[in-house]
């Protein structure tokens, strides 16, 4: 089995799906995490400056859903066709966009646009991704409650990843398993995966 060692900084945000892959498949990794007040002194040794990179056998690469999408072919979680393949990597690809809005208003200084920003995502920018979601669940031919094809992959992970940051939020939080009950029924198995539900009873309660 390769040695990994994963290095991101000491939050979810964009680099949170490879290490929900790993502990998914129960692969054993050092989980590398860099504190905002450290990274300029490490930035110069990292490919393209960038976090998160993972180091495979003492090799390092960069990109988070390179790396994730590595990371699930290697670990049965792919998908097992082509075109379930396809359509995981483009869900999980859904999910970061979905997510770009949320550090737009997290980081915003300006109170009034900050609160613009934040409506604009839980009123229209979430709905329509789990909409979009909960229909994938609901039409999979398999009737199994993931995304794609008959087993989890990483579409699931990745959407776990982006329903936990929107239900932070108690109002769209309160509704969520009325308006979205595919996408919820999903989201329920996909957190109890032992080694999913272990790492998550356990990571840093990061707000992002």
């Amino acid at each position: 089995m390769p040695s990994y060692k994963y290095v991101y900084f000491n939050v979810r945000g964009r680099g949170e799906i490879p290490r929900l892959v790993l502990h998914c498949a129960g692969v054993p990794f050092e989980d590398k995490r860099i504190e905002f007040d450290a990274w300029p002194a490490l930035k110069k040794d990292t490919p393209f400056g960038q976090l998160p990179v993972i180091e495979i056998d003492g090799k390092v690469f960069p990109e988070s859903m390179s790396i994730s999408r590595y990371l699930a072919a290697e670990n049965g979680l792919a998908g097992k066709t082509p075109l379930d393949r396809l359509k995981a990597d483009y869900i999980s690809e859904q999910t970061r966009s979905m997510k770009e809005p949320i550090y737009k208003y997290f980081f915003n200084e300006d109170a009034e646009k900050k609160a613009e920003l934040e409506k604009a995502f839980f009123e229209e920018t979430a709905p329509t991704y789990f909409g979009y979601w909960d229909a994938d669940v609901k039409g999979n031919p398999s009737g199994n409650g993931f995304l794609v094809g008959t087993e989890v992959t990483i579409a699931d992970l990745a959407v776990m990843d982006a329903v936990d940051f929107v239900l932070q939020n108690e109002a769209f939080r309160a509704t969520f398993a009325s308006r979205f009950p595919n996408l919820a029924r999903n989201y329920e198995a996909v957190k109890s995966i032992p080694g999913v539900k272990k790492y998550r009873d356990t990571r840093p309660d990061n707000k992002i």
